[in-house]
């Protein structure tokens, strides 16, 4: 009994050290997966069994290099996997070689050391959430070479003030030099900033575009903007100024009113801090005011008969709303955080 007990906690052991790291194998202090021994390849990824085991097993400037070898075979790195750097927050810059095709998804999620980065030339594919939280990251520019860009990529970049993309991208723009990524063929811009400027050939607004986007602080969306996804412009804490020119036949600001207004249905679909809703408005929209927390107060006119879900949610310096008769129940979760 005592020779099989003593068999079974060795083997415990050995399973448990055997699992506690994910990497096949590390050289000068990069760990590396296999992607395909057969062709040689190899991706960048973390330490231990999960992307947190190791608190910043990644710091200072890291050099990628095109090739490794290991165990007397040359491998050529051809991807970064997803989470390898993850809240690496004391990693400052990483070099990134040409031939690495592809940036996983979560890859720098969390790096707030991460003050810019070069994407080489031959990264066709950033993950969602790649760049996630790099509240130090102030600009990124995208080469010819990406045609696939997965959601949140940029989300949470507080810092970001320049987005750009090279001129000869099939897949994406940043038309008159406008600091953000359009989707060439449909005219949608799907990443904003806190510089950006909607040219007048942009005909849509992406869902989630401008979340997070807390450095923004004024926006004028053009004539030519027909569709604004929802949560376009949620947790931009610093919006003060909103307006739609004149001539959209879709939405309006009227009255001056810092909103976008959905002209058709009279419902006011975005707000920010400064925002008077006019009296013309019968409908606020369901997230409106999603994350507005520099408004300290509304007054809402007599001619609203609905407010939608979340449409205060988060509004966190609220402290003063006057609602009208006109409207019969409130959603339950309007005014949810607004403490």
């Amino acid at each position: 009994m005592k020779r099989k007990i003593t068999l079974w906690l060795t083997l415990l052991f050995c399973c448990a050290h055997s699992t506690s790291f994910a990497h096949d194998f590390e050289v000068d202090g990069i760990y590396y997966n296999y992607s395909s021994q057969e062709d040689k390849t190899v991706s960048v990824t973390f330490q231990g069994d999960a992307h947190n085991s190791y608190t910043n097993e990644y710091s200072g400037d890291v050099i990628i290099p095109e090739t490794v070898s290991y165990d007397g075979t040359t491998y050529s790195v051809t991807s970064i996997g997803q989470y390898a750097f993850r809240d690496c927050t004391g990693l400052t810059s990483v070099e990134i070689p040409n031939s690495v095709t592809s940036i996983g998804n979560y890859v720098f999620y969390g790096c707030t050391g991460l003050t810019s980065i070069e994407i080489p030339n031959g990264v066709t594919s950033i993950g969602g959430s790649a760049f996630r939280d790099c509240t130090g990251l102030t600009s990124v520019l995208l080469p010819n070479s990406v045609t696939s860009i997965g959601n949140f990529a940029l989300y949470g970049c507080t810092s970001l003030s320049n987005i750009s993309v090279s001129s000869g991208n099939g897949v994406y723009d940043s038309r008159n030099n406008c600091q953000a990524i359009i989707e060439t063929s449909t005219n949608t811009l799907i990443i904003g900033c806190q510089k950006s400027i909607i040219p007048n050939s942009v005909t849509s607004i992406g869902r989630y575009a401008f979340r997070g986007c807390t450095g923004l602080t004024s926006i004028e969306i053009p004539n030519s903007v027909t569709s604004i996804g929802g949560g376009a412009f949620w947790d931009c804490t610093r919006l003060s100024n909103i307006s739609v020119s004149s001539g959209n036949s879709v939405y309006d600001s009227r009255n001056n009113c810092q909103a976008i207004i959905e002209t058709s249905t009279n419902a006011l679909i975005i707000g920010c801090q400064k925002s008077i809703i006019p009296n013309s408005v019968t409908s606020i929209g369901n997230q409106a005011f999603e994350g507005c927390t520099g408004l300290t107060s509304i007054e809402i006119p007599n001619s609203v008969t609905s407010i939608g879900g979340g449409a205060f949610y988060g509004c966190t310096g609220l402290t003063s709303v006057l609602i009208p008769n006109s409207v019969p129940s409130i959603v339950g979760s309007a005014f949810y955080g607004c403490i």
